[in-house]
């Protein structure tokens, strides 16, 4: 089912025209201000409110990398607001809340509270009872008890920073369809995983993930891996399987074997030495591809992350 969410963000705002064009095209989102309050509205398809409203954030995310969701958005609205959306009178939306008019079916949902001297309610609920009468706007929203435990979680929710071992042009289709599927497919699960982990953080508190193409060049990611004294994550697309793999470049100072990535092997190739060499270091096969010390320590795999 598709749900239609409004997200209070920051970090971005109606002025940045690369973010406002990036969410438009990628997400078909689009930016706004409001009650000194800059918020995100976007669709998304789900097997509830809750998974496709933290799909909808994490895609988000990884279309403006500096922007958070903060919250939902409660859209209250009072009489005038309702009658401007049904294209009704104030008096006759007046009726309704008192129950003189369309009495038949559910009655109207009590207030949310005031704002000034008048009365507000969820647009949600309202929309749910005008449903019924045949004037709802057609969008589906989260229920109160969803929107208490989408909160929750986007409270809780922590980031991610997606970094490529290259800008080749000849593996984006590939590393975007991973992304792609991470976002549609994995997400609670994955997230589910790292919420476990602390050592796969930057600086910032973001889980760093590294994204590969299974034909790009082994040794381009080992180099990338190389470059972290915290642990990664990698993740890529092998035929049907979406592979997760949290990787260190800090091997154990016990004896620990040393496997060679041959140069021309792709990441395809090296997932299947880690699956064939489990508990082993892996190096390429010269030291120069990524420096002496890196060769030297190797990459390690710490743990596999089944999405």
């Amino acid at each position: 089912m598709e749900y239609e969410f409004t997200f209070v963000v920051s970090g971005v705002n109606v002025d940045d025209e690369s973010s406002v064009e990036s969410l438009r095209e990628s997400l078909d989102a689009m930016l706004s201000r409001a009650g000194g309050l800059d918020l995100l509205t976007i669709a998304c398809e789900g097997e509830n409110a809750v998974q496709a409203a933290l799909e909808c954030a994490a895609q988000a995310k990884a279309a403006v990398p500096t922007m958070r969701v903060l919250r939902l958005d409660r859209d209250l609205v009072g009489v005038h607001e309702i009658a401007d959306r049904t294209d009704r009178s104030r008096q006759n939306v007046a009726q309704w809340v008192r129950g003189e008019r369309k009495a038949k079916g559910l009655p109207f949902p009590g207030s949310e509270g005031t704002a000034g001297r008048s009365q507000v309610w969820l647009w949600s609920e309202v929309n749910t009872w005008l449903e019924q009468h045949g004037l709802s706007d057609g969008a589906n929203y989260p229920s109160r008890a969803e929107m208490t435990e989408i909160d929750f979680a986007l409270a809780n929710m922590f980031s991610l920073s997606l970094r490529v071992a290259s800008t080749d042009e000849a593996h984006a289709a590939a590393r975007k369809a991973v992304v792609e599927e991470l976002h549609t497919r994995h997400i609670p699960g994955f997230l589910n995983y790292l919420s476990s982990l602390d050592g796969t953080t930057d600086a910032t508190g973001s889980h760093v993930l590294i994204v590969a193409a299974a034909q790009e060049p082994a040794v381009e990611v080992m180099r990338m891996i190389s470059g972290f004294e915290h642990q990664v994550v990698l993740i890529t697309k092998v035929g049907d399987d979406f592979i997760g793999s949290v990787m260190s470049s800090r091997v154990p100072a016990r004896p620990t074997r040393i496997v060679e990535v041959p140069l021309d092997a792709t990441v395809r190739d090296w997932i299947q030495l880690i699956k064939d060499h489990p508990r082993v270091a892996f190096t390429p096969s010269v030291d120069r591809s990524i420096g002496r010390a890196g060769a030297e320590r190797g990459i390690q795999q710490v743990l596999g992350i089944a999405a």
